[in-house]
C-alpha cells in the first residue's frame, strides 16, 4: 500500500495528520504542491492536506480517525 500525504508547505494539519499515521504505523510519503505541481492537475486539489492511497483520494482534509484505522486493518 503506497500512502502519500499531499499538503502545501504551510499546511498546518499535516504534522497532525503524519502524527497519526506514525502512531498507526503506516508508512508514508509527504509531497508538497509547491515541488509537485504535477499533484494538482492529477488529483484536481483544492485543500490541503489530501491522503492519496494507492493513487486514490482517500481524504481531502484531516481523515476521519476511522479512516486511519481502517487503513491500518488493511496494511
Amino acid at each position: 500500500m503506497k500512502i502519500i500525504i499531499a499538503a502545501t508547505k504551510t499546511c498546518t494539519h499535516r504534522p497532525k495528520l503524519e502524527e497519526q499515521l506514525q502512531d498507526a504505523g503506516l508508512q508514508y510519503e509527504v509531497m508538497y504542491f509547491e515541488d509537485h505541481p504535477e499533484l494538482i492537475d492529477t488529483y484536481k486539489l483544492k485543500t490541503s492536506p489530501l491522503l492519496i492511497v494507492d493513487n486514490k483520494v482517500e481524504s481531502v482534509g484531516m481523515p476521519e480517525h476511522s479512516q486511519i484505522t481502517e487503513l491500518k486493518n488493511n496494511n
